[in-house]
């Protein structure tokens, strides 16, 4: 049954048109299926105190991940901007 249900994840991924991208491109709060399914592997056979701390530890970490990273792209897209303006007034 479990070699079953890993199978059906697997070809769910593979098939279902989910890029690392798109998943992570979305709101940061949000939960992808990939993170769901992932939160539910990792719960498998918790119950109660440990099962929520277990979820919420991983919730934590996707959004201290999901806000670095946009950190990084605004940072990047500032230098860039400031870049562009350098070359439009010829410094």
């Amino acid at each position: 049954m479990r070699k079953c249900v890993i199978a059906f994840f697997i070809t769910a991924l593979v098939f279902g048109g989910i890029s690392m991208q798109t998943a992570y491109a979305m709101d940061c709060t949000k939960d992808t299926p990939v993170d769901q399914a992932g939160d539910w592997f990792a719960t498998l056979g918790k119950k109660g105190m440990e099962k929520d701390q277990i979820l919420a530890k991983r919730k934590a970490d996707r959004l201290a991940i999901c806000a670095k990273k946009q950190a990084d792209e605004a940072a990047k897209a500032a230098k860039k901007a400031g870049n562009d303006l350098k070359k439009k007034f010829g410094m």
